[in-house]
């Protein structure tokens, strides 16, 4: 067989594990054959030639495969074999983007961890995580912020209409407080299982933690892919939606203290993992800062603001934030946040994004100082 050969026979694996995939099998055998037809390929091609760019765009499309089928670690091999040569720029970026890619899967995979349908496996790692140990703070409101996805995704299955302030009656939440195992090194990955009672309102054809851990993983793929045409459609209430997308937000890895977060489900024989990309904090967004002491911001300006959260208010959807100069403000907060973002930032200083519309500042996003 010849180089064109093998690359069109591992192509044509790669369709039958994504239809595989789509139709709910488990594609990893079509993975395996796909890259191993790949593999071939290059070591053909490399026994006669190193021309670039086929020599590298063979190896970065094997070692994509070797991902793909679970051999993580040959596919880290490849790659670090295709930058050694001399790929282009486009490439070379491409195999750097593919290697975090490969590294992130590692600290997702469960590694002999055997999940339930109402389980999934949260996993961290960045400077603030070690050996089996992390920062407390970055772990804890990570696990609040799951618990409150998981009863907030449940009402919205149920079709309860979005409630502000969230019922502190534990017994009809308690289907969805999360139970942690003992954590395991490397990164710091738990698994999570939601809790169940004998009288519960289930959610109509199937297990109630199931079908919310599937609803969830969804939309944060949605998310990370940039699909909001589709989360608007799965989650068309806008309370709803700027609650989820808020609360994610939330999980979400700073690139610094956690650099990677990741979740992982097993359906059946189907390994599930979705990573969640970097977040879009305040720091890293370009705005025009403004200093309203000295300059009241001009229509539609996006800015910040930094002060002590002193006062919120739940009928009208709107908080005080104090400053340094002890000079108040007065912001809109959008529906679905107030209760589950703004309210536990309460008396902290803290640093926020808005935008002044019509004389009135709105709210875009909210982080703690310090």
């Amino acid at each position: 067989m010849t180089v064109k050969d093998l690359h069109r026979k591992a192509m044509e694996y790669n369709d039958e594990a994504i239809i595989a995939y789509n139709k709910g099998d488990n594609p990893n055998s079509f993975y395996l054959k796909a890259f191993e037809f790949e593999k071939q390929a290059y070591i053909l091609f490399a026994s006669k030639s190193d021309e670039e760019p086929t020599r590298s765009v063979l190896l970065r499309s094997a070692a994509s495969l070797a991902m793909m089928a679970g051999l993580n670690e040959e596919a880290e091999n490849l790659i670090g074999l295709a930058i050694s040569g001399n790929p282009p720029e486009e490439i070379l970026e491409e195999l750097r983007d593919l290697f975090q890619t490969v590294n992130f899967k590692r600290h997702l995979d469960l590694k002999g961890i055997e999940l339930n349908s109402n389980e999934i496996q949260f996993s961290l790692a960045g400077n603030d995580v070690g050996h089996g140990i992390i920062r407390s703070d970055e772990f804890l409101h990570r696990i609040e912020a799951i618990e409150k996805i998981a009863i907030r995704t449940a009402d919205r299955l149920r079709n309860i209409p979005f409630r502000e302030r969230m019922s502190i009656n534990k017994s009809k939440i308690i289907e969805f407080e999360p139970y942690l195992s003992a954590p395991r090194a490397a990164s710091f990955a738990v698994t999570i299982q939601f809790g169940g009672t004998q009288a519960q309102t289930s959610i109509e054809d199937g297990t109630s933690q199931y079908i919310v851990i599937n609803d969830i993983l969804e939309n944060i793929a949605l998310i990370n892919e940039g699909n909001y045409d589709q989360l608007n459609k799965n989650i068309p209430d806008n309370s709803y939606r700027n609650n989820f997308t808020a609360l994610v937000n939330k999980l979400a890895p700073d690139g610094d203290r956690i650099k990677t977060v990741g979740f992982t489900a097993k359906r059946g024989n189907q390994v599930i993992q979705v990573p969640l990309k970097k977040s879009s904090h305040i720091d890293d967004t370009p705005s025009a800062k403004t200093d309203l002491a000295v300059k009241k911001p001009e229509e539609d300006l996006i800015f910040e603001l930094k002060g002590t959260l002193s006062y919120a208010y739940s009928k009208n959807n709107t908080i005080k934030l104090t400053d340094e100069n002890n000079n108040d403000h007065s912001l809109i907060v959008p529906q679905g946040l107030l209760s589950d973002i703004v309210k536990p930032y309460f008396e902290d200083f803290v640093l926020i994004k808005c935008k002044k519309v019509k004389n009135k500042i709105h709210l875009l996003e909210i982080d703690k100082i310090g």
